[in-house]
């Protein structure tokens, strides 16, 4: 008879925690039969493919040293007992006397607010890992794979696991800790074309990008923004202090460096986040969340007519409430006024009456109108849900010279931090991204072009890079290594012989023609185009 076993497909931070809470429930609930707990991944056991500790320490998290945790807290919506533990920036600070070899400079320089190297937070995650299977009953047999799942059927009773390297694996409860599974998408495959397709940027072949090739590189979020770090500053160039700078910075070149023209479906690089030399502030959401409560029993919740007014009128509140604090002489209404005005507003009636009701900008243009004349310094969000409107007449240089000039206002309104109203209102869209898809999952509401226009928008303005990379690229720019396309190019690719093949690219009134391509952003997961073999086992069973 086969031992009752369990296989977790992977073994990064989602198994990690699985791990965890399946050696919490087996210590409030102990049973002496033997249980083989499988763990399987051919990336770093411990860290996963993300996080593996031997890439570059240029690399960086997206998120902050004081504000990750792999442990459960109280409060936290999980079942079995809590298992408490440090912070990120806890165990730095805790072995600041004696830190691991090879980051000493990081963890002495390491605060809270630090966005520390990937490959750090992946040593973290491995004590983490050793720390969950310490609380392993000794009933528990582990069992760890280095291999790939390729195919997973069911038996009887069980499920069976094929791995690549021909072993096969017996296990009735199977757990799916796969992490960001990449879709299959089409490569880029004509002679004489260099192409590095999406995926992990330290496992992408950025070596083939040589020095002084013009590279057409899609993508402005955090995937472009490993890329101009793995090809600027691990080629030898450097970025040095200088306040004569609109960045802060200037760049001197290696040589080594190729020329990136960039774009992407919006065209404008996400916004830098804000150097609040803390964590984050908590937005107010008062409205939101009431808008959430009283939905709670109502099928389908609409996010464009029963959420989303109610975190517009959240984020204007935000943004006049700092302004009122910061520059109050700014305001020809009072601060009372002004939210009154906010909440009076009739967006239903106006949203009834918009030719585009599926879409956030309706309610937006009559925020934004009731509030006419309440400041010299309005908030214009429509702006930032499309920041290169208007702009498919500029040419190269002058779309790059006009985006220049909003990552040097960017930079400065991430500087003001706590004191900038612009600043204060995004962040509140940012900050509803989680309870509002909370409230919209699993079924509860349709997928809205609404939904989806405010989740790319909060992605935007919330989910940028640490400052210091948006001053990087601004420096770059200003020394002619990075130029811009705009957004949402038609790219075509000519095949030619070994030596000349190209891709040209348009946006707007602008195309450019180069010989090399790259991806640089992770595409969401989509099972329905399925990339891996586990997953087209799954599809194929039904």
């Amino acid at each position: 008879m086969i031992p009752r076993s369990i296989a977790i497909v992977g073994a990064g931070p989602r198994g990690i925690s699985i791990t965890e809470r399946i050696a919490a429930h087996l210590r409030a609930n102990p049973g002496s039969e033997p249980v083989p707990l499988h763990i399987i991944d051919d990336a770093q056991i411990g860290a996963g493919r993300v996080w593996d500790t031997r890439q570059t320490q240029t690399l960086c998290m997206n998120n902050l040293a004081g504000a990750v945790t792999l442990f459960t807290e109280p409060g936290a919506s999980v079942t079995g007992p809590v298992f408490e533990g440090p912070t990120m920036y806890e165990w730095i600070d805790a072995m600041r006397d004696a830190p691991l070899p090879g980051y000493e400079d990081e963890i002495r320089a390491t605060r809270p607010e630090s966005n520390p190297s990937r490959a750090l937070y992946g040593e973290y995650l491995r004590w983490v890992w050793q720390i969950a299977l310490q609380q392993l009953p000794p009933s528990v047999e582990l069992v760890e794979h280095q291999a790939r799942v390729v195919g997973i059927r069911q038996a009887e009773g069980y499920d069976e696991l094929e791995l690549d390297d021909g072993t096969v694996i017996p296990a009735h409860a199977t757990a799916l800790a796969t992490g960001w599974v990449l879709p299959k998408l089409p490569d880029v495959d004509a002679p004489g074309v260099t192409a590095v397709a999406a995926g992990n940027p330290v496992e992408q072949n950025v070596d083939a990008l040589a020095p002084g090739q013009t590279v057409l590189v899609r993508g402005l979020g955090m995937g472009f923004f490993d890329l101009m770090a793995l090809t600027t500053i691990n080629r030898g160039g450097r970025f040095i202090e200088d306040a004569s700078s609109p960045a802060g910075l200037r760049y001197e070149a290696s040589g080594e460096e190729p020329n990136l023209v960039v774009t992407s479906g919006r065209g404008y690089p996400y916004l830098p986040k804000s150097e609040y030399k803390s964590l984050p502030p908590t937005a107010n959401l008062e409205r939101l969340r009431a808008a959430i409560e009283a939905s709670a029993s109502t099928e389908p919740v609409s996010f464009a007519h029963d959420l989303w007014p109610a975190l517009a009128r959240d984020a204007y509140a935000e943004y006049y409430r700092t302004l009122a604090r910061v520059r109050p002489d700014a305001l020809h209404w009072s601060l009372e006024e002004i939210l009154t005005t906010i909440d009076g507003a009739d967006l239903a009636a106006e949203l009834a009456a918009a030719a585009t009701p599926d879409s956030i900008l309706p309610t937006v243009a009559v925020l934004t109108a009731v509030l006419n004349g309440a400041t010299d310094e309005p908030f214009d969000m429509g702006y930032w849900v499309d920041p290169l409107a208007g702009t498919d007449e500029l040419d190269a240089d002058a779309l790059t010279e006009r985006i220049a000039a909003g990552m040097a206002r960017d930079i400065a309104e991430a500087v003001a931090a706590w004191d900038s109203p612009l600043k204060a209102g995004l962040w509140a869209i940012s900050a509803a991204r989680k309870p509002v898809a909370i409230a919209v999952e699993n079924g509860r509401g349709p997928r809205e072009p609404a939904l989806s226009q405010y989740l790319a928008f909060g992605q935007m303005v919330g989910s940028g890079p640490p400052l210091f990379r948006t001053r990087e690229l601004l420096a770059l720019v200003e020394v002619g290594l990075a130029t811009f396309l705009g957004p949402s190019p038609v790219v075509t690719v000519e095949n030619g012989t070994v030596d000349d093949g190209t891709v040209s690219a348009t946006s707007g009134s602008r195309t450019v023609t180069v010989a090399a391509i790259t991806d640089a952003f992770l595409p969401g997961p989509d099972v329905r185009r399925a990339a891996d073999p586990l997953t087209q086992t799954l599809l194929d069973a039904g």
